[in-house]
């Protein structure tokens, strides 16, 4: 070894030994029994007050400040994000200031928050799209469903990704995801083979990202599982943010540290909740104006450019399409009719035609426009009928038909039960 290397490393072993001190004089004195362990995740203020957001040992998240009388091992005006501190607080005014960042780098201080843990989740929809991942895997770990949680992850990824283009990517098509699931429900779910626990995992879903197509069944179906979930989240309305989401899901099912304490993630769930049913109701509320409105118009112009359409002093439209002149039911019949509802869109919501079998009911034991236009036919008989929200659901609507919605059924009058 020659003399020009030989000084550089007595040179740095010199300033070790210089420092090494100087970082216990730093540190080495016991915490005060008041002081709370942190990491700043980010400067809000800089300067000679500066304000930090940090986040301790057990998952809070909170801001503390600094001023003219906090005491501190460690020039205020210096700290940074990243740094660990021991702090004394008054409500949320720093008293006392201890730099730790020396002990924590050699391992004196048993303290780690890892840098996925200072991701701040600054948004409701941050943190509910971390959250509902996390519940997720929480849940299908409770019911028994396990995956390869590297494979679940490059999933979702795939999955959230191909929900916002028009070319999906992904390792299968649709039907090979579908024919992924139907094979492992018929063989290692139905052979009771399934994984009784998550694989081992991984820290980032920056290395489950890297994962090539699965070789294997468990990894495919994994895969599948993952991806159809997020693919469809969107179609459902569900507005995630597509890595937290699956960073949730891989912290529950690897043991991570969580970006979110157990309580953050229940408020945060409530906190979306309740806003998705805020947006819901106005939505709603607009929805039973609008739909009312196109129905009043509808009718209208239905009236004035058809003249097969019979209009009754109720308002009820109909138009006979198949006459005949068996009897007519009263209202204290039980009929037998084939019936098919669809929207003012044309949307089919119920039909007993597809069902394969006739409905039997009392005549004035369904709404009004429907016992009104069953008491003009015959048996025999075919109508089309468009009934008015008011002789409808009117303004509460159905779980599958919305508020004031326009009717048009086609009613088939098979016969009246004696």
């Amino acid at each position: 070894m020659n003399k020009s290397k030989i000084a550089k490393i007595t040179v740095a072993l010199l300033a070790m030994a210089l420092i090494v001190p100087t970082l216990f004089a730093a540190g080495m004195k016991e915490s005060d029994p008041q002081s709370v362990t942190v990491r700043i995740i980010s400067v809000e203020q800089e300067g000679a007050s500066p304000v930090f957001t940090v986040r301790s040992v057990d998952a809070q998240q909170f801001i503390i400040k600094a001023d003219k009388n906090t005491e501190s091992s460690f020039p205020v005006s210096a700290l940074q994000a990243g740094d660990y501190i021991e702090v004394v607080l008054d409500m949320d005014t720093a008293t006392n200031i201890r730099y730790i960042n020396p002990l924590v780098s050699i391992g004196v201080m048993d303290v780690y928050i890892s840098d996925a843990e200072m991701t701040s989740l600054a948004t409701l929809n941050e943190r509910f799209s971390y959250t509902y991942g996390y519940l997720l895997l929480q849940s299908f770990a409770s019911q028994g469903l396990f995956f390869d949680i590297g494979y679940y992850v490059k999933g979702a990824l795939d999955g959230y990704a191909s929900s916002m283009l028009e070319e999906p990517i992904g390792f299968y098509t649709l039907e090979e995801l579908y024919a992924n699931i139907e094979e492992y429900q018929n063989t290692i779910w139905a052979e009771q083979k399934a994984p009784q626990a998550f694989t081992e995992g991984f820290a980032d879903i920056a290395d489950a990202n890297t994962l090539t197509k699965p070789e294997d069944l468990i990894s495919s179906f994994s895969y599948t599982y993952g991806y159809l979930l997020a693919f469809n989240m969107i179609g459902q309305g569900i507005e995630v943010d597509g890595d937290l989401y699956a960073q949730g899901a891989l912290d529950f099912a690897s043991n991570n540290k969580t970006l979110m304490s157990d309580e953050e993630m229940q408020t945060a769930f409530v906190e979306y909740q309740k806003v998705v049913e805020e947006k819901y109701a106005v939505w709603l509320e607009e929805v039973t104006v609008t739909n009312l409105s196109d129905a009043e118009a509808f009718l209208d112009f239905n009236k004035n450019n058809n003249e097969d359409i019979v209009v009754t002093p109720s308002g009820l439209q109909y138009q006979v399409l198949n006459a005949t002149d068996g009897p007519k039911p009263t209202a204290m019949d039980t009929v037998e009719v084939n019936y098919q509802l669809q929207m003012i869109d044309g949307t089919v919501i119920e039909s007993s035609y597809d069902r394969g079998e006739t409905a039997h009911f009392p005549v004035t034991q369904v709404i009004p426009g429907f016992s009104e236009a069953l008491l003009t036919m015959n048996v025999g008989s075919v109508i089309r009928t468009w009934i008015h929200p008011d002789l409808g659901y009117g303004a509460n609507g159905t779980e599958s038909i919305l508020p004031n919605s326009l009717l048009v059924f086609d009613i088939e009058l098979v016969g009246i039960d004696k």
